[in-house]
């Protein structure tokens, strides 16, 4: 069953539709929808809500909810169904969830939330922080550290590392790190986390506002961004691309210069983070 007024909210919050952009209308729309199915907001075979409806909730036309609809129909994340409506495709169900940042988390839940900042810093890696984000010890890295608060109560300590490439001005974030990063077309595709359970020292429990020695979940994460690099080989008779005088196995054959392209993913944030035990529950949902 689709909350309506949670899936508005998220809708109006990622699409920013009241914001002047070069970007027209209808593919701002149908990024919130996209993005409000990613968060689990519409399930699978859920049905979307009424084209005229969501117009209304909106405060935008018909022929725009029209045309978002279309391309996500286009793209298989939709389907429609005469007689029956607009729905979530099967296939979402193979589809894996996109990665979220804290802020995300907790406003697809309806929590309200807000960060107490800590440290906003440049400066050299540390040797972990080198072998983590994979960057020589000349590299300077960006530092985040914040005291995250839910519904006004301290809920993680979260320590925020990425290389100084990749944000080069720290005090740039504001809020959501993610949304920040997607705006820099840098959002992470995949990570690798790490979960255990700690008792947590003077220092942390203090800010936490919980008794020293208190359970906490520690979260260690590695977050990476998929990038395409290209790069030259030579073939005989093969490719595309400048001629290269002679092949020195066939003198006679000429080789020609060919591209390729290759893509890696490279890490570009290191998280470790610190969740009240009593206040903050961990759920894993995977494909079977």
């Amino acid at each position: 069953m689709v909350e309506f007024g949670r899936l508005i909210e998220h809708v109006r919050q990622v699409a920013d539709l009241e914001t002047p952009s070069a970007t027209p209308l209808y593919l701002r729309l149908q990024r919130g929808i996209e993005k409000a199915i990613e968060a689990g907001l519409v399930a699978v075979n859920d049905a979307l809500p009424a084209e005229r409806e969501l117009a209304h909730a909106l405060g935008i036309s018909r022929v725009t909810v029209r045309n978002a609809v279309r391309v996500l129909v286009d793209k298989g994340i939709l389907v429609q169904r005469h007689g029956a409506g607009t729905f979530v495709a099967s296939s979402q169900a193979l589809r894996p969830r996109q990665i979220t940042g804290f802020t995300e988390d907790m406003q697809i839940k309806g929590h309200a939330t807000a960060a107490l900042w800590l440290e906003r810093s440049s400066g050299p890696p540390t040797p972990e922080e080198c072998e983590a984000l994979e960057i020589l010890p000349e590299s300077p890295v960006s530092r985040l550290y914040r005291l995250r608060m839910v519904d006004e109560k301290p809920v993680c300590l979260e320590h925020t590392v990425l290389p100084h490439s990749v944000l080069p001005d720290p005090t740039a974030i504001e809020t959501s790190l993610y949304a920040w990063l997607e705006d820099h077309h840098q959002r992470p595709t995949r990570c690798v986390q790490t979960l255990s359970a700690r008792l947590l020292d003077v220092s942390h429990a203090h800010l936490l506002g919980v008794p020293t020695g208190s359970a906490c979940l520690y979260v260690e994460r590695r977050s990476f961004i998929r990038q395409r690099h290209a790069y030259s080989g030579s073939g005989a008779g093969v490719g595309a691309g400048s001629t290269a005088p002679s092949s020195p196995i066939n003198p006679d054959k000429p080789t020609r210069r060919i591209s390729l392209i290759r893509q890696e993913d490279h890490p570009i944030e290191f998280v470790r983070a610190y969740f009240r035990g009593d206040l903050y529950e961990f759920v894993s949902e995977s494909t079977i």
